[in-house]
């Protein structure tokens, strides 16, 4: 269960909405499995194009999902009308990213009214094996979403 309750009771069919717009999350093979009220999580199956030279998950990749599970893990919690936006993200990288499959999760662990403190996991999965191989913490700027 939660330790949030979110302001929105329809954040969930509005995540399923706003990922329509998530044409790179999309592009990149990236769907959510998991939307609940401060945590998001979120799988893809490695491909050649999301390996960088050494046949490794691209640093990028691996940035970007955790700014996608984070940036949704706050969404959940803004009220009707608002929305969220990157304003800082720090990734860990731990190990190279091998493997069939990249999980990311990402949570919030302070909710603010203008900005969300998250934390956010990626793991290489390789059958039925998951190794962490980045952490990240970002603060999610709260905005209001009629003005843009």
């Amino acid at each position: 269960m939660s330790k949030f309750q979110p302001r929105n009771p329809e954040f969930e069919s509005n995540i399923i909405e706003r990922l329509k717009g998530q044409h790179f999350m999309h592009l990149m093979g990236f769907d959510l499995q998991s939307i609940k009220a401060g945590e998001i999580i979120g799988e893809m199956n490695l491909e050649q194009h999301h390996l960088q030279q050494f046949g490794y998950v691209h640093g990028g990749v691996t940035a970007t999902i955790l700014d996608i599970t984070m940036g949704f893990a706050a969404f959940s919690l803004v009220p009707v009308g608002f929305g969220t936006v990157t304003a800082n993200i720090s990734v860990d990288y731990f190990h190279p990213g091998q493997g069939e499959k990249i999980m990311a999760i990402g949570k919030v662990e302070k909710a603010g009214k203008s900005m969300m403190f998250c934390t956010g996991e990626v793991y290489a999965i390789n059958k039925n094996e998951k190794k962490l191989i980045a952490t990240a913490r970002s603060v999610m700027a709260v905005v209001d979403a009629k003005k843009h």
